[in-house]
């Protein structure tokens, strides 16, 4: 996901990711754990960005992973170790996927992946629009 985007799109642009995951589990479909995983993954990767962006926090030295976004995420904020547990679900399934250990996987993992990552989307989403950021990030993008 590209970091172009204004603070406000990346928002919009992750909820209609998972929206258009959940309306294919509304109509039976069961895609592959990997790509709901990778999925996810992406999305909550953008949301932490979009969120150390409001934050005025630089990642730019940090590695495309997801843990090492979050330990970015968390210093000088720890209330965002709300999250670390759904991050760690992700990496979890991520894993098992590399490791051909889908036996390891939850049932319905696909399923629970793009639910881990609205979990994210939603804590992001609130602690943004609480604090008015969400909004002051809107008007100035």
């Amino acid at each position: 996901m590209s970091d172009e985007a204004t603070i406000a799109e990346r928002f919009e642009r992750s909820d209609e990711t998972l929206r258009d995951w959940e309306r294919r589990f509304n109509k039976g479909e069961n895609p592959d754990v990997a790509d709901t995983t990778a999925s996810a993954t992406a999305v909550v990767k953008d949301l932490i960005r979009a969120y150390l962006q409001i934050l005025g926090r630089d990642w730019s030295d940090v590695e495309d992973d997801l843990l090492a976004l979050w330990k970015v995420s968390v210093k000088k904020n720890p209330s965002l170790n709300t999250i670390r547990d759904n991050c760690r679900e992700l990496v979890f399934y991520h894993n098992c996927v590399d490791m051909d250990r889908r036996d390891a996987l939850p049932q319905n993992a696909h399923k629970q992946a793009i639910r881990t990552a609205r979990h994210v989307y939603v804590y992001l989403r609130t602690r943004a629009e609480e604090t008015g950021e969400l909004e002051k990030a809107s008007l100035t993008d």
